[in-house]
């Protein structure tokens, strides 16, 4: 029984997909022909498309909350050398993703370039437990910039906790600021 149905469903399978598949009729090709010239592309052509359009991040409000993932924090460009994490977090932020892909592509481009991950967390919690999650934040950096091809020879990570704060009050916006991962370049600064 066993042989006949897997034959039996090879040739279902084949007439489905040559069911399926259609060349084009005259019908389907004589919209293309009264196209005026210009606008029409030839597969030797490469097609432009536009860049998506960035977020307007004046309309995002900026919160404690939401501050370790609001666009305004990041640039897509080595210039921005800060990743901040959400509370109790070593999950990069999504937002951070194109400034980390531009920081991977300009280690990979230069190999005598080295950066130090630098993790830090807020007050909140015993000292051990957060030099713990500040390590974990600076090796979830160093996986996303390894994952990108960046070499492991060019990161050094290192975990302050809460011994060197960004911001010095005690407010949920300054807790915000402190949970953060600092690229500090040490040979080949961009």
């Amino acid at each position: 029984m066993r042989s006949f149905i897997n034959p039996f469903f090879a040739v279902i399978l084949a007439g489905l997909l040559a069911a399926c598949s259609s060349t084009p009729t005259e019908e389907d090709t004589s919209s293309t022909d009264t196209m005026p010239q210009e606008t029409q592309t030839t597969p030797t052509q490469p097609v432009e498309r536009p860049e998506p359009a960035k977020p307007e991040t004046s309309s995002i409000p900026l919160t404690a909350d939401n501050f370790h993932n609001h666009p305004s924090n990041y640039d897509g460009t080595t210039d921005t050398r800060v990743i901040y994490f959400a509370f109790d977090s070593n999950t990069v932020p999504a937002a951070a993703f194109e400034t980390l892909r531009a920081h991977a592509a300009y280690l990979k481009e230069n190999p005598n370039a080295k950066v130090r991950l630098e993790g830090h967390a807020d007050e909140r919690g015993t000292r051990e437990y957060n030099v713990a999650l500040s390590e974990r934040r600076s090796e979830a950096v160093e996986k996303f910039l390894r994952v990108q091809g960046v070499s492991a020879s060019q990161i050094n990570t290192v975990a302050y906790g809460e011994e060197k704060p960004a911001a010095f009050g005690h407010s949920e916006m300054d807790w915000a600021k402190n949970r953060r991962v600092v690229l500090n370049y040490t040979a080949g600064r961009p």
